[in-house]
């Protein structure tokens, strides 16, 4: 029996909303109606003896094939199965439907706690989507995209600075002209990256060209498309600043088949690393983050609001990326280290 946030309401006489409030410990709930509220679900636990809320904690990304997802799926298991939790892990393949019937479905499962990549863009998002999250009477945890009009807690990386960071390097290595491909705009994410690389350029005393901004997706198909488009339209470009790990493998596809040696021909440095990069002998310097410990950050979070009876004030991680060099960012003729 997984107790529903509509019979806690209905038993204490308390708006979903304020019972919301209450299971995920986030907001003020006046102590008389916190009591209401933990009758209500003792009286309905008592109606069904065979009631558990089990170990179980769900996992919602947007795609599960991006290594950057599956290092802090791994992370977050590790730190999981220490304190004998299950994960299970959905992938909502970066469909706003498809999350929200992943959402309803978990209403079925026996859960105590949900983490989530949200599909949800520009951080706004529809009161029926905040309502499905919180009608699962668990504490929710945002991973890697923040919303608005919401009090869960999350972790988060600084987008805006491991972007600047990385351009910046391309700029001191000698680089003047830089192109970008960037994710959906429509995502917060791929806006910060994108002021990253404007601010770096700002910073150097550098022109932004609006020609060399190109608008990908986060999937390796575009990274193939707009790597050959700057290649055969801007003639001036030294170098690319990738916005994710899929892009940057379309990229390295599209040099390899055009002949075009990295490091060598066009510099390149991509936002988030991949194992195989440093495998197959591709030496890609990027903007890291730092997967497994957003991983175990998130269920840190989750944890402690599972163990602490009192409401605690939302808390918001923001962790810092690095940059990894390998060579890749070099320019051609430049001795500079």
């Amino acid at each position: 029996m997984n107790i529903k946030v509509k019979d806690i309401a209905a038993k204490s006489g308390v708006s979903i909303a304020t019972v919301s409030r209450y299971l995920n410990k986030s907001g003020y709930v006046k102590q008389e109606t916190r009591e209401l509220i933990k009758n209500a679900i003792q009286e309905i636990k008592e109606q069904d003896k065979t009631y558990v809320r089990e170990k179980n904690i769900a996992v919602v990304f947007p795609d599960l094939s991006n290594m950057f997802f599956t290092d802090v799926l791994k992370g977050l298991t590790e730190e999981a199965e220490k304190l004998n939790y299950n994960v299970f892990s959905f992938d909502s393949g970066e469909s706003i439907e498809k999350e929200m019937k992943i959402i309803d479905a978990l209403n079925d499962f026996n859960i105590c706690g949900l983490i989530i990549t949200t599909t949800i863009k520009n951080r706004e998002t529809t009161k029926q989507h905040i309502q499905k999250l919180n009608s699962l009477g668990v504490p929710v945890i945002l991973l890697d995209r923040d919303l608005i009009f919401c009090d869960f807690d999350g972790v988060f990386i600084d987008n805006q600075k491991g972007a600047f960071d990385g351009v910046d390097t391309l700029i001191t290595s000698g680089h003047k002209e830089i192109a970008v491909i960037t994710g959906p705009l429509e995502y917060e994410t791929a806006q910060h990256r994108l002021e990253g690389y404007k601010q770096a350029h700002k910073i150097n005393g550098l022109e932004i060209n609006e020609e060399y901004i190109y608008e990908g997706d986060f999937h390796v198909d575009s990274g193939y498309k707009f790597t050959k488009e700057i290649i055969k339209n801007n003639k001036d470009v030294t170098a690319i600043f990738i916005c994710n790990n899929m892009m940057t493998l379309g990229a390295i596809n599209a040099l390899n088949e055009m002949n075009i040696k990295i490091g060598q021909d066009i510099s390149l440095l991509g936002f988030d690393d991949l194992e195989f990069f440093t495998y197959l002998g591709l030496n890609i310097s990027v903007v890291s983050r730092p997967t497994s410990e957003m991983g175990k950050m998130a269920f840190e979070v989750l944890s402690k609001k599972l163990i602490d009876e009192e409401p605690c004030a939302t808390q918001n991680i923001v962790l810092k990326p690095s940059i990894v060099i390998r060579g890749s960012e070099k320019l051609k003729g430049n001795n500079k280290k």
